[in-house]
């Protein structure tokens, strides 16, 4: 097992930060609308009703998804030998499609809720 590949190590290393990203904005989340952190698209910044319900949708589906880096990334320690470059695509690609799935599920959220902008 070698937790330093690219694979494993940028999936640990990414999962383990949108977990401790989504603790600490369950804990404490931005109080008002802003453009410098939280949760902030067209939709979540519409209104303060939309921006709270945002930041903890959010926070719960990055959560979600930083344990399932998490553990694509210690599954992945455990098959060794994977070339560099693929290793280095693949968790890029991983992270990016986690990210995306984050973005959608959190934008349907909102919709399911408040109804489209």
């Amino acid at each position: 097992m070698n937790l330093f590949d690219p694979f494993p190590l940028t999936l640990i290393l990414s999962g383990a930060t949108f977990v401790a990203v989504a603790a600490i904005m369950r804990r404490w989340p931005p109080r008002t609308i802003n453009h410098l952190y939280g949760y902030r698209t067209r939709a979540s910044m519409a209104s303060q009703e939309r921006w709270d319900f945002a930041q903890q949708a959010s926070a719960v589906r990055s959560r979600f998804w930083g344990w399932v880096m998490l553990a694509l990334g210690l599954t992945g320690a455990g098959l060794g030998g994977m070339p560099e470059l693929l290793g280095v695509l693949l968790s890029l690609g991983v992270l990016l499609l986690c990210c995306v799935l984050l973005l959608k599920g959190t934008e349907n959220d909102i919709k399911k809720r408040f109804g489209p902008r």
